[in-house]
């Protein structure tokens, strides 16, 4: 009886300083401006296609929330909780901007509809993959009712009003506030959960603030959340998860931050005035080089291609952001999917001096050897943008979430073909985050090209240390160390990344244990592999790397096809010919066209605190480092 009393004495007072709508992405005063944005030659295939989603909508069927566990097979016509939330977004927002451009009220019409069928015929708010009551499906419907709620606020009826207000309050902000109170772990979680969860909610509480007391009770737990989630962001902007949930997390943050700037609220001036968000974009731009590949690491190391690029630019008037989206490859126009095209209508600047298309052959200045020293990722390429070869390099920490047990791993391309693959991800099954995680062959560090020792892979949850860019003289150098993170006792796992002259790479591992062990050096590819004279060489569309490994003692090369991956992969194994306590090689990683003449033959010598490693005619020399406690390069001859 008391909440009741308190909720409609907020009402009653709310009334006499409601709030104007729309105000989270866009003002009353701004929407005659969308409109004639939507006529600008740039801008125009954005609007174009948001025109073309929200047609499909009409054409497409309803959306309906499959009951069955992650991994099970949905009945027909039935989809996941999220990829519901994810369709009934992109077919939401995609409707309320096409109304906003036409003026047709059938627009208006259908996405009112699609928010009461989801209010009314979805059963769950919660993915089954995950606990209830609030989770990544929720909050991406909560998302939606906030935007839709305010957008539509004066053009909704009394009467649809109630009803969408009530019901978000019933199944968005009550579960959110159920989340709380039960703790849940997305409230302390440094990783997309807590801003797709709080972020949501947010969104949802300003398009209801000055409507239910509620709302500042959400906010003043999402905001406190939220900032868990900033704080974990370094200054490098660099991101552990990848640039795939890099993508998720961010599009979900920075719409928080500007939704809560632009309805006055501080944290979002905050969020903006950090120095890791202004660099942030940058680490998707490094990590995805060229239009097609991805040197990424982790589950969702796919390329990143969201409207947050054009806020991100348009905020810190910083044209390599937009130039980055504007060469992703369009979306087409389809009845769901996140509705980039309505949020890049309202988010990408036009007419002004400083955007790329305004300055002749633009193209951004990006170092070709970068690092993000707060995540332990490196990246390695003769020149950027569109490098015609390169290597990613992950070190950092295997407690990242969403990580495999891949330290000192390495991934390289040649023009657009990854001829050292990072595997990524299946489609999750049901136990993917369960303990069996580890056993998943593309989760495991076989699975990776990096070290085994002793046949034993790298143990969850333990730090790596990354070093670099050092550099000299026609070289630059990254420095891994996995010491300790290994199962069997590895007191010292060190992987030198070389790039000599711009052209090739030289791999220095240099492993250490406890008791006399195995070593084994592992390359994956979806390529050929052919040996000849102890070089073994990767093809693929045209491309080729060659792989000479030396090492101080016998080593044998053995090619695999593992049958743990989910589709046909190809693994070069260099393995020791015998147990010992010290491993010393260098692994020569050479990137060329088929045509042009292959790497000539590698070799290694050790003498007291140098190491020479010699290949086609220069001579590399790695001294040792005794304040450092590594190999450190210090000459190309």
């Amino acid at each position: 009886m008391k909440n009741l009393i308190t909720s409609l004495l907020f009402v009653l007072a709310a009334s006499s300083f409601a709030a104007d709508h729309p105000r989270l992405l866009f003002s009353k005063d701004d929407i005659a401006s969308i409109q004639e944005r939507a006529k600008n030659p740039k801008l125009r295939p954005f609007a174009n296609r948001v025109m073309e989603s929200a047609n499909a909508v009409f054409k497409a069927p309803p959306l309906h929330v499959s009951l069955t566990a992650r991994g099970a097979a949905d009945a027909p016509g039935e989809v996941k909780g999220l990829t519901a939330a994810r369709d009934l977004q992109g077919r939401v927002i995609s409707l309320c901007m096409a109304f906003t451009l036409s003026g047709e009220k059938k627009y208006r019409d259908e996405a009112v509809a699609q928010l009461d069928h989801a209010l009314t015929d979805w059963k769950i708010w919660v993915d089954t993959a995950h606990a209830p009551p609030y989770d990544l499906m929720t909050g991406e419907v909560s998302a939606t009712f906030g935007l839709a709620y305010d957008w539509l606020y004066n053009d909704l009826t009394p009467d649809e009003r109630t009803r969408l207000r009530d019901g978000a309050i019933r199944r968005g902000m009550a579960a959110y506030l159920a989340g709380v109170e039960k703790k849940m772990s997305w409230l302390k979680a440094h990783h997309n959960w807590n801003t797709v969860c709080n972020g949501g909610a947010t969104l949802l509480a300003l398009a209801l603030e000055d409507e239910t007391p509620d709302a500042a009770k959400v906010l003043a737990a999402a905001l406190p959340s939220m900032k868990i989630y900033w704080d974990h962001l370094g200054a490098d902007g660099g991101w552990e998860e990848g640039t795939g949930y890099w993508t998720y997390g961010h599009r979900y943050a920075l719409m928080a931050a500007e939704a809560l700037r632009r309805c006055g609220n501080k944290f979002g001036d905050d969020v903006f005035a950090r120095e890791g968000v202004k660099r942030t974009a940058y680490f998707p731009l490094v990590f995805n080089p060229g239009t097609k590949l991805s040197a990424s690491f982790g589950d969702s190391h796919g390329r990143a291609s969201d409207a947050i690029f054009y806020l991100l630019g348009r905020e810190y008037k910083n044209p390599d952001f937009l130039w980055a989206q504007d060469r992703a490859a369009p979306r087409q126009g389809r009845a769901g999917g996140w509705p980039f095209d309505a949020l890049a209508l309202l988010w990408r600047p036009v007419d002004q001096n400083w955007l790329p298309e305004a300055q002749s052959n633009f193209a951004p200045k990006i170092d070709p050897v970068y690092a993000f020293p707060s995540i332990g990722w490196g990246f390695m390429a003769p020149s950027q943008p569109d490098p015609p070869y390169w290597l990613g390099f992950k070190n950092g920490t295997l407690a990242a979430n969403h990580s495999h047990l891949d330290l000192n791993a390495v991934n390289l391309a040649v023009n657009d073909t990854e001829l050292l693959v990072e595997l990524g991800s299946r489609n999750y099954p049901a136990d993917y985050f369960s303990a069996k995680r580890w056993s998943y062959y593309e989760i495991s560090t076989a699975g990776n090209n990096s070290v085994l020792v002793g046949g034993k892979g790298q143990h969850p949850g333990r730090p790596g240390k990354f070093q670099g860019p050092l550099t000299g003289e026609n070289f630059s150098e990254f420095i891994g160390q996995a010491d300790k993170a290994y199962e069997v006792e590895t007191p010292r796992a060190r992987r030198n990344v070389v790039f000599v002259k711009k052209k090739y790479w030289v791999l220095l591992d240099d492993v250490q244990t406890a008791e006399p062990q195995p070593f084994e050096l592992r390359f994956h590819t979806y390529g050929s592999i052919k040996e000849s004279s102890g070089k073994w060489t990767f093809e693929q569309n045209g491309a080729a790397l060659d792989i000479v490994p030396v090492a101080l003692a016998e080593v044998k090369c053995i090619e695999e096809k593992p049958s743990g991956w989910i589709k046909p992969v190809n693994v070069l194994s260099v393995k020791s010919s015998a147990a010992a306590t010290n491993f010393l090689a260098a692994t020569v990683l050479y990137p060329r066209s088929e045509k042009e003449p292959a790497c000539g033959p590698a070799k290694i010598v050790r003498e007291g605190g140098e190491i020479r490693v010699s290949v086609n005619g220069d001579e590399l020399i790695f001294k040792e480092a005794k304040e450092a406690d590594d190999w450190r390069m210090v000459e190309v001859k």
